[in-house]
């Protein structure tokens, strides 16, 4: 008995060995995420996205080596360690709060509104205003002077109307809107960005091949000065109704495992989808990328990536960059609420003419993004 306690116990500090192998040499390679293109080396990407948990694992994984006092726990706090600033870009326990003297702020909020829920229709299917006009409500208590919205609807009619009810209810009345999408000469879906300074000058950034998604950058005048807002949706990963059923099903513990091919098929499946685009969105972020470098005039990012700060899209956009959430945040700064892992995928990005403050994620489930704030200074020249 006490041989068969002995074999055990090697044959599972040799699984825990393996395990740990395995957990370190993922962390390591996620680091690389960012840096490489998808199109290249798209498993990477993979990895970028699955950093949450891996470092999760490694620091569980090394506790227990600690526990036991051996010496490979070293070298997941080493592979931790390395990767400090990626803990940053997730998760920040400080902040920096915007104090009652302040004055000369931005007050920025960038929100995927989702549509405003415009297909959420009542039993006799007339529009469900509950979502749109709890928007509504929200943004006109926040009374921000620049909101950049993605997945911005605006419908040519008195009962779903947005723009022009928009322009009544904000102080940040000035418009500039582009669309991607028109159905029925009555619903354009597109980008919006309102401001309550002047908008002199604008242009749409657009993303090859067929797709909704797109960008575009508001020159506004402010206490004298021009600054350039970009307002981005990079690609969707458009998942189906099919994969959102076996995500919930995963969520709920509701699916059967002895059905392997179900589990292959519906895997292979998310996993395509999330391999196009990254593909995708990286290309779109080179081309962002690119005009952002070229601006002549103080830069404000905002939108929905649809990507992770351990993604290529983030690191390119952002390169030259500020984050305002690793600037002025605190918490994890999660902004998608679906079904599937939520991460921080919306992003408040500045050139570092600004100062950032109070970062806030709120925690509004009216559409599957939360919407974020900060506030930006432009210093002193």
């Amino acid at each position: 008995m006490t041989a068969l306690f002995k074999l055990s116990k090697s044959i599972l500090k040799f699984i825990l060995k393996i395990l740990s192998l395995l957990l370190i040499v993922s962390l390591l390679l996620s680091y690389l995420a960012p840096y490489l293109n998808p199109e290249k080396f798209w498993i990477i990407a993979f990895l970028g996205l699955l950093y949450p948990v891996i470092l999760i694992a490694n620091i569980i994984i090394g506790i227990i080596w600690l526990i036991l006092k051996k010496w490979i726990a070293i070298f997941h706090l080493f592979a931790i360690f390395i990767g400090w600033y990626h803990i940053g870009a997730h998760f920040q326990y400080s902040g920096k709060k915007l104090s009652s003297d302040s004055t000369d702020y931005l007050k920025i909020i960038s929100y995927n509104v989702k549509n405003f829920d415009l297909y959420h229709y009542t039993k006799d299917w007339d529009f469900n205003t509950q979502y749109r006009d709890s928007i509504f409500s929200f943004l006109s208590k926040q009374n921000a002077d620049i909101i950049c919205f993605q997945e911005f609807v605006n419908v040519n009619d008195a009962k779903f109307s947005t723009n022009d009810t928009l322009i009544k209810l904000l102080r940040a009345s000035n418009i500039h809107t582009e669309y991607t999408v028109m159905t029925k000469y009555k619903n354009n879906f597109g980008i919006a960005t309102f401001s309550a300074y002047p908008i002199v000058n604008g242009g749409r950034i657009s993303f090859p091949g067929r797709t909704n998604n797109t960008c575009i950058y508001s020159d506004i005048v402010y206490n004298n000065d021009t600054i350039r807002v970009y307002n981005v949706h990079f690609e969707s990963i458009h998942f189906s109704h099919e994969d959102y059923r076996f995500a919930e099903k995963l969520a709920d513990d509701d699916i059967n495992f002895k059905n392997r091919k179900e589990i292959e098929h519906h895997s292979k499946k998310i996993l395509s989808r999330l391999k196009k685009a990254f593909i995708i969105r990286a290309s779109q972020a080179d081309i962002v990328s690119k005009n952002i470098m070229q601006s002549p005039y103080p830069v404000i990012v905002c939108g929905d990536f649809n990507d992770t700060p351990g993604s290529y899209a983030y690191h390119k956009v952002s390169k030259g960059l500020k984050d305002a959430f690793i600037e002025s945040g605190v918490g994890l700064g999660t902004t998608y609420s679906g079904i599937f892992p939520s991460f921080r995928i919306d992003y408040i990005l500045h050139g570092f003419e600004f100062e950032s403050r109070g970062f806030t994620t709120f925690n509004n489930k009216y559409s599957d993004h939360y919407p974020i704030m900060c506030y930006l200074k432009l210093k002193k020249k």
